[in-house]
């Protein structure tokens, strides 16, 4: 190997550190080992005050190593602060998403929709995930049952992002959103609704097989609710004097217009706490246009083994800044940009070839 003399600017902690890297045994070392050795080695008796001051350029050094950051990213992941959009009236933005397939059905998944102001869930059998079958059931059953919604949002699948569920979106005047890649966490109702079927379609098929199913009348299975028979009028209280038509729609109104308001500031109260939690602990960066940066790519690459691959791709380039938690980067000017989240990037301070 050649004799590596030290740069005219060079520094001589930048000396040492080039000097200990080349070394194969402290290739992967972490850069409080890599000090440790720097220190016994080139200064007299470790010298711990010179050691506490050559941390940070030694730090700066071992984070300019494009393979190590590669390998190892960040100690910190960059947090992007929390953003709220609070929804002012029913069924104003809905989400689904596709739960299967489901083995042993005619009908293997399941098509869940959910409003975000009531947090009223619909699930639906379909059977294919094909985006004709999911732009027909929800004219069929939501549509025509709750009227068309402002927002419609989902997450990346591609099952509505087709052009017969693009122009389903601009025949209803219905505004599309989507969730960024590897982050579905604005989509999380969905989600956590799906969970919760899961626990009950796995409790009914864990049952012993000679123990038969809890009776479920059948007007619950049609109706979602038990019938008023005239038997009813013999053995429970007489009901109250109904009210003209016109009073109980005002009546009615009235109601509703309390609960909504009510609920809107609820809502917004327990946004403003929650993003004071979560902006507590996510100190966020601020990137710029212009400014050279790593995006964390867990997608598995062909021929490699996924616990050999590296999840850490650079130098990308911030193009411009959609609003404050998205931006638009591009790492090559040949290449597509791409809309990430603040949540998956880090400054780059590697040496930009």
């Amino acid at each position: 190997m050649k004799t590596r003399h030290q740069k005219p600017e060079e520094s001589l902690q930048e000396y040492a550190f080039e000097i200990q890297r080349l070394s194969t045994l402290t290739f992967s070392d972490f850069s409080a080992n890599v000090r440790e050795m720097i220190s016994l080695e080139y200064f007299e008796d470790g010298v711990k005050n010179e050691e506490i001051q050559m941390a940070s350029d030694v730090e700066k050094c071992c984070r300019t190593c494009d393979p190590c950051a590669a390998r190892k990213g960040p100690r910190k992941r960059t947090r992007g602060r929390l953003q709220l959009y609070n929804v002012g009236a029913p069924f104003e933005q809905i989400a689904f998403g596709i739960l299967g397939p489901h083995p042993r059905s005619s009908d293997d998944n399941i098509l869940v929709v959910m409003d975000y102001f009531t947090k009223w869930p619909e699930a639906y059998p379909i059977p294919d995930q094909e985006a004709s079958f999911v732009a027909e059931v929800l004219v069929q059953h939501w549509i025509s049952q709750f009227g068309v919604p402002l927002q419609l949002h989902s997450d990346q699948g591609r099952n509505f992002n087709f052009a017969v569920s693009k122009r389903l979106c601009e025949i209803l005047a219905i505004v599309k959103t989507r969730t960024t890649a590897f982050h579905p966490q604005s989509d999380n109702m969905v989600k956590r609704f799906n969970r919760t079927i899961l626990i009950f379609l796995s409790l009914l098929v864990s049952r012993v097989p000679f123990m038969r199913p809890p009776a479920i009348p059948p007007s619950q299975m049609l109706f979602r609710r038990d019938l008023r028979l005239p038997v009813d009028l013999l053995f429970s209280r007489p009901p109250d004097a109904p009210l003209a038509p016109e009073e109980y729609i005002e009546k009615l109104q009235a109601r509703m217009e309390e609960m909504h308001h009510l609920a809107r500031e609820r809502i917004g109260m327990a946004s403003e706490k929650m993003k004071t939690r979560y902006d507590a602990r996510a100190p966020g960066h601020d990137f710029h246009e212009r400014d050279k940066v790593w995006l964390w790519n867990p997608k598995h690459r062909k021929g490699l083994s996924p616990k050999m691959q590296t999840n850490w791709e650079a130098p990308y380039t911030v193009l411009k800044r959609l609003n404050d938690v998205v931006v638009q980067i591009q790492k090559s000017p040949h290449l597509k940009p791409k809309v990430v989240l603040y949540n998956r990037l880090d400054p780059y301070l590697g040496q930009d070839k």
